[in-house]
């Protein structure tokens, strides 16, 4: 029985004997062992605003990626980014709306690419809700029209910082999200009330509400986009809530031609280019623009392009003939034969022969071929129905000729240089045209 027992049954009442040095390294290493384990590391154990301190060291790039090292580092990084220390180090430069060098916008931009970057990795299981809301706050602080200091907002790059802000923050969201995020801006911004101010009032009639209108949603939401899709995307949100006339003031707001911080609405009335140079300023971006609508434009049907086109050659009041062959030549061969085969189909042939006639003078004055203006009227000619359609289609572009050459003799000013120019151009435009004509009639180059 003796040969059964333990000691420790025998000596029940004895305790193990344990040395404290093993016990207080088994405790340390408890300890150890929790804290390496822990969401934090060895960084939990410091107090708060040691922890802030550090974070205060890291560049911004750095912090974003700690943001996605754990759920809770991002917690943390999310209320440091709150403190007033950490506004100081995300901004250590103050963005002001004035004039600076280019080097210092480009420091500027890359900046708020990186904050972007932060904003979106620490904000990423908030709702859309939450997320805009926050968005929203750092929107109100760089609107060019909210603040009175700012005193060129041509050269101010406050909104082109935000942009750049906005689309990073916003990259990988869905549509639905977008459109939100689309719609808040506007609304909370007061933008869309401006717009609606702006198209159902005379043009011009604002010009500051215009202006700002114009580089609030281009420099915003249209220019700082990379790929095509993302740019009609947001145009399509700009233009669609609207009628098609409201949709096609819209568009020479954003993409007409401006001058002294005024958009020059009733211009392309009354003066046309000088040059090659002049007319790829004024036409360039909305013919830019009208292409890309027509060719990768989901939402937009060919209708609806050639609608949108005749409402701004048209608004506030019709277009220089010459203007109109300005912008259909940026536009390119593609639209171009799709605007006037319409209007040879609606029977508009007074008018095709007058944007032909001005066709064959851009030409001139951007040396081009005249090949291009006429294999036009052989595809507009092939449309007609009738041979008595196409004879009265030539007949009105040699009369509108004729019209041009006697409009130019009538209205001339002795020892007008530029008078006696235009009038060149007439006659060599004329010249080319009907050589063309000839060359395809019979068959032979001219």
């Amino acid at each position: 029985m003796m040969g059964s027992l333990s000691i420790s049954q025998i000596f029940h009442c004895k305790k193990i004997r344990r040395s404290c040095r093993l016990e207080s390294k088994e405790k340390a290493e408890t300890f150890e062992k929790r804290i390496k384990d822990g969401p934090l590391g060895y960084f939990e154990i410091l107090p708060l605003e040691l922890k802030f301190h550090l974070l205060s060291y890291i560049p911004v790039e750095d912090l974003s990626m700690l943001t996605i090292s754990s759920k809770n580092m991002r917690n943390l990084i999310e209320v440091y980014r709150l403190t007033n220390n950490a506004k100081r180090h995300l901004m250590s430069k103050p963005l002001t709306h004035t004039v600076m060098s280019i080097r210092d916008q480009i420091t500027y931009v890359e900046q708020f690419k990186k904050l972007g970057l932060l904003m979106k990795r620490s904000t990423c299981l908030y709702t859309t809700k939450d997320r805009l809301r926050i968005v929203e706050r750092f929107l109100s602080k760089y609107l060019c029209g909210n603040a009175d200091k700012c005193t060129d907002p041509t050269h101010c790059i406050a909104l082109v910082c935000f942009g750049k802000f906005l689309h990073t923050v916003l990259n990988g969201w869905d549509d639905m999200e977008l459109i939100r995020t689309f719609e808040t801006m506007s609304i909370n911004s007061y933008m869309w009330k401006n717009l609606g101010i702006i198209v159902n009032s005379k043009p011009g009639s604002n010009p500051k509400h215009e202006y700002h209108a114009r580089l609030f949603y281009r420099r915003v939401f249209l220019d700082q986009v990379e790929k095509v899709q993302d740019r009609i995307f947001w145009i399509t949100r700009i233009l669609k809530p609207w009628p098609m006339v409201h949709q096609a003031r819209l568009l020479f707001l954003l993409y007409g031609p401006v001058s002294a911080e005024e958009i020059q609405w009733y211009d392309v009335c009354e003066n046309c280019p000088a040059n090659r140079h002049q007319a790829k300023l004024c036409f360039g971006d909305i013919a830019d623009i009208l292409r890309l609508l027509h060719t990768q434009g989901k939402e937009w049907s060919e209708d609806d392009i050639i609608s949108v086109l005749d409402e701004i050659t048209s608004s506030p009041d019709d277009w220089l003939a010459e203007n109109v062959a300005h912008l259909l030549f940026q536009c390119g061969d593609q639209l171009t034969l799709k605007v006037m085969g319409s209007k040879a189909v609606n029977g508009r042939l007074a008018e095709l022969a007058s944007i032909i006639t001005s066709l064959c003078l851009v030409c001139i004055k951007q040396d081009c071929p005249m090949t291009w203006v006429t294999a036009i009227v052989h595809r507009i000619s092939s449309i007609l129905d009738s041979s008595k359609d196409k004879q009265m289609f030539m007949s009105c572009i040699i009369d509108t000729f004729r019209e041009v050459i006697i409009d130019l003799h009538e209205f001339s000013v002795d020892a007008d240089e530029d008078r006696d120019i235009d009038f060149q151009y007439v006659l060599d435009a004329q010249s080319e045209f009907l050589k063309e004509m000839l060359s395809l009639s019979t068959g032979k180059p001219t």
